[in-house]
C-alpha cells in the first residue's frame, strides 16, 4: 500500500493497474483467500460447503483489513484526504471505511439470517484481537500501543486468526467438535501455514517496523534467518501433510506448498509490496484452488 514518493501529479495509470490496485489495496483479494481457505476446509474435512459461511469470512475479513481506515474516519470525520497521496490506502481512505462499514453490517445480517452456528462469546475474543492489532486502547485512561507492536507477536496474531477462522469456522458450523483429534490437526496445519506466509510480512515490513522500533523476526535474527524459518515451517507443514492426507488431494497441498517456498525464496525487504499482495496472499488462494481441482478430478 506504500510507494515511492514522487513530486507533483501522479502519472496517468492505465485502467486495468488501477482496477488491480483496488481490488488489492481495498483488501478484497485477500479476503477472496479468507472465502476459499474456508471452502477448502469443507472439503477436506468432507463436509457440505456451507456458502453462507464462507460469505461471512469474506466479509468479517473485509471489515477487519479496513479497520484502521474505519477508525480513522470516525476519530476525524471531516479530515482532509489527500488525493495526491502516493499511498492507495490513503488516497481512498475514505472510501475504504464506508466498505468496512458496509462488510461488517452485511457479515452481522448473514450471521443471524442464516443461523451460524458460531457461538458468539468465541467470536468476541477474535473481535478483540482484530481490533487491537492495528487500534491502540486505552487502559485505566492510558493509552496502549497496539498488539502488532507486541515484540514478535505480530505473525502469531495472524496466524492465530486466520487459523480459527478459515479451519475452525466451517467445522463450529458443521456441528464438528473442534477438540476432535482430526479438527486440531487441520487447525494446527493451517496455522503452520498462515505462520510462514505471515513471516514474509514482517520482511515486507522490516523497514517500517525498524524506524519504528518494533522487534520483529528479520530485526532480531535478521532477513535471511527469518526466509529460513519461514521455508522450516513450510517443511513442517509438508510432513504434517504426509502423516494425514494421500491421492491427489496431498500431492495438490504439496504443489502449493512448493509454489508457497519459492516465493519465500524469493522474497526480500526491497520487493514491491504488489509482490506480496499478489504472490505471498495469492498463495492461500492456489492452495485452496488447488484442492478444489484435485477433488473435482477425482469425481
Amino acid at each position: 500500500m506504500e510507494a515511492n514518493r514522487q513530486i507533483g501529479t501522479r502519472p496517468a495509470q492505465p485502467s486495468l493497474y488501477r482496477v488491480l490496485e483496488g481490488v488489492l489495496y481495498s483488501s478484497v483479494f485477500i479476503s477472496c483467500c479468507g472465502f476459499a481457505l474456508a471452502v477448502e476446509t469443507y472439503l477436506l474435512a468432507g463436509l457440505p460447503v456451507s456458502l453462507p459461511m464462507a460469505t461471512f469470512i469474506f466479509l468479517a475479513t473485509l471489515f477487519t483489513y479496513n479497520l484502521s481506515s474505519v477508525q480513522s474516519i470516525l476519530r476525524r470525520p471531516g479530515q482532509r484526504i489527500n488525493r495526491q497521496d502516493p499511498a492507495w490506502g490513503q488516497r481512498h481512505k475514505r472510501e475504504l471505511a464506508i466498505l468496512g462499514l458496509l462488510s461488517i453490517s452485511m457479515a452481522v445480517a448473514v450471521y443471524f439470517w442464516f443461523g451460524l452456528r458460531v457461538n458468539l462469546w468465541f467470536l468476541l475474543h477474535l473481535a478483540v484481537i482484530s481490533v487491537g492489532y492495528t487500534v491502540p486502547m486505552l487502559y485505566k485512561k492510558q493509552r496502549v500501543k497496539p498488539l502488532r507492536s507486541v515484540p514478535l507477536l505480530k505473525v502469531f496474531l495472524i496466524a492465530y486468526v486466520w487459523a480459527v477462522v478459515t479451519a475452525m469456522f466451517p467445522l463450529l458450523d458443521a456441528g464438528l467438535q473442534v477438540w476432535q483429534p482430526e479438527a486440531l490437526a487441520l487447525f494446527f496445519r493451517r496455522f503452520v501455514f498462515i505462520l510462514a506466509l505471515a513471516l514474509l510480512f514482517d520482511i515486507r515490513d522490516y523497514t517500517y517496523d525498524r524506524d519504528t522500533n518494533t522487534l520483529t523476526f528479520p530485526g532480531w535474527i535478521g532477513v535471511r534467518n527469518t526466509k529460513r524459518l519461514s521455508l522450516g515451517l513450510l517443511g513442517l507443514y509438508a510432513i504434517l501433510l504426509l502423516s494425514n492426507e494421500a491421492g491427489v488431494v496431498l500431492w495438490a497441498l504439496l504443489a502449493s506448498t512448493l509454489s508457497a517456498a519459492t516465493v519465500v525464496y524469493f522474497s526480500a525487504a526491497h520487493r514491491p509490496r504488489i509482490y506480496y499482495a499478489i504472490l505471498a496472499d495469492g498463495a492461500m488462494l492456489l492452495h485452496a484452488g488447488l484442492v478444489y481441482a484435485a477433488m473435482a478430478s477425482a469425481g
